[in-house]
C-alpha cells in the first residue's frame, strides 16, 4: 500500500504526552474539504448519545479517544523504526498521513437531525481518504455506513464486533432510531443487507425477529461463546471472507462493549462474558489484514462512566493495532 511523503506533525514527538492539544495520534487538524488523497485516514468525533438507552456519557468518547490515542502519537510520528512487541512488528510508521477533521456537527435532542449531518460529513471525507469515526453511541454507525456508501456508490459489507445485535426493528419505548437499531436500519438502506453482514462476539438477549433474520437473510454471526471455544482469530477470518465475497468495500464498526466489562467498564451497555482486551487487540490486528475495509468506526466509550481512562485506553490501542496492521505489511 503506498505511503505519503513524510511533513511537519501537529505535536512534536519529542513532547511529553500530557502536553499539547490532542488530536488523532497527533495529527495535523483539516476541514474535510480541504482533505487531500495523500492523506491515509482522517479521523473525526460525533460527541452523541441521543439514541442510548441505559446510561449515558458516549457524548464524551471523541474526547476520550483523541486524549488516549494522542499518547501513542510517537508510533506514528518518529522517523526511527517502532518494535511492537504484541505483535513483533518492526518499522517505521512516520510516512502513514493521518489527520484529524474535529467532530461532526450533530443537535443533541434530534436524532434525524444528526443523522443527516452524519451522513453528510462522512461522505465528505470518504470522497478523500479513509474515515475513522470516533463515537458517540452505535446509532451513529448508520449515518457513517450510509454517507460511505454514498462516496463508492454501492453496496457496501459490515464487519461488526459487538455484545449486542442491534437488530431491534421497531421498540415500543424507543422507537425505530436508537443505539439497539442502526443495524436493522442499515440492512433496510439502499447499500446495505444483511447477507453482507458479519457479527462478531454477540451475546446476552435479543428479539426473538432476531432468529428469522439469521434463517432468511444470510447473516453470518459467531457468538460470543463460539469466540472462546474456536478462538478470536478463526472467527474475525470467517467474518472476512463472508463479507467479502459479494461486495469490494466493507465497513467496520467495533462497540467497544465487545471486550468483556472487566477489560472495558466505561460503556452504557457493559454485557458480562465478552472478548479479553488481548482478543480484542488481536481481532484488531486481522482485521487490519483486509484491503477491502474503507471505513471503520470505534463506538460506546463512555469516560464518565470510567475514571481509570482504562476503557479510552484499551480503544486507543485497539485503533493503534488496526493502523499498523493495515498501513504496514511485512
Amino acid at each position: 500500500m503506498a505511503k505519503s511523503e513524510t511533513e511537519p506533525r501537529y505535536r512534536s514527538a519529542g513532547s511529553p504526552g500530557y502536553a499539547g492539544i490532542k488530536t488523532f495520534f497527533g495529527a495535523e487538524p483539516s476541514e474535510p474539504d480541504d482533505l487531500t488523497a495523500d492523506v491515509d485516514a482522517a479521523a473525526f468525533g460525533v460527541p452523541f448519545d441521543g439514541g442510548v438507552s441505559n446510561k449515558p456519557g458516549t457524548r464524551y468518547g471523541p474526547a476520550a479517544l483523541r486524549e488516549a490515542t494522542d499518547r501513542h502519537s510517537w508510533t506514528f510520528q518518529s522517523e526511527d523504526e517502532r518494535h511492537t512487541v504484541a505483535t513483533g512488528r518492526v518499522a517505521s510508521y512516520d510516512s502513514v498521513t493521518f489527520r484529524d477533521c474535529g467532530d461532526a456537527p450533530v443537535v443533541p435532542n434530534d436524532i434525524t437531525a444528526t443523522f443527516d449531518l452524519v451522513r453528510a460529513f462522512t461522505e465528505v471525507v470518504s470522497r478523500s481518504t479513509m474515515p475513522v469515526l470516533l463515537g458517540g453511541d452505535h446509532y451513529i454507525t448508520y449515518p457513517a455506513f450510509v454517507g460511505y456508501a454514498d462516496a463508492v456508490g454501492e453496496d457496501v459489507g459490515l464487519l461488526h464486533l459487538d455484545a449486542h445485535t442491534d437488530t431491534w426493528g421497531d421498540h415500543d419505548l424507543y422507537g425505530r432510531h436508537y443505539h439497539g437499531s442502526p443495524m436493522a436500519r442499515i440492512a433496510e438502506s439502499e447499500y446495505g443487507s444483511y447477507a453482507n453482514h458479519a457479527m462478531v462476539g454477540i451475546r446476552g438477549h435479543t428479539d426473538t425477529e432476531f432468529l428469522d433474520i439469521l434463517e432468511d437473510e444470510g447473516l453470518y454471526v459467531d457468538y460470543g461463546h463460539e469466540v472462546q471455544e474456536n478462538g478470536i482469530e478463526e472467527s474475525v477470518r470467517g467474518a472476512i471472507d463472508h463479507v467479502t465475497e459479494d461486495v469490494d468495500h466493507v465497513y467496520l464498526t467495533v462497540d467497544i462493549d465487545v471486550t468483556d466489562p472487566s477489560y472495558a467498564p466505561g460503556t452504557g451497555t457493559p454485557s458480562p462474558g465478552g472478548l479479553t482486551s488481548h482478543q480484542l487487540l488481536k481481532a484488531m490486528d486481522v482485521l487490519g489484514e483486509c484491503d477491502a475495509i474503507g471505513a471503520m468506526d470505534l463506538m460506546e466509550v463512555a469516560p464518565t462512566l470510567d475514571p481509570t481512562d482504562t476503557t479510552a485506553m484499551l480503544g486507543a490501542n485497539a485503533l493503534s493495532r488496526f493502523m499498523q496492521s493495515y498501513f504496514y505489511r511485512d
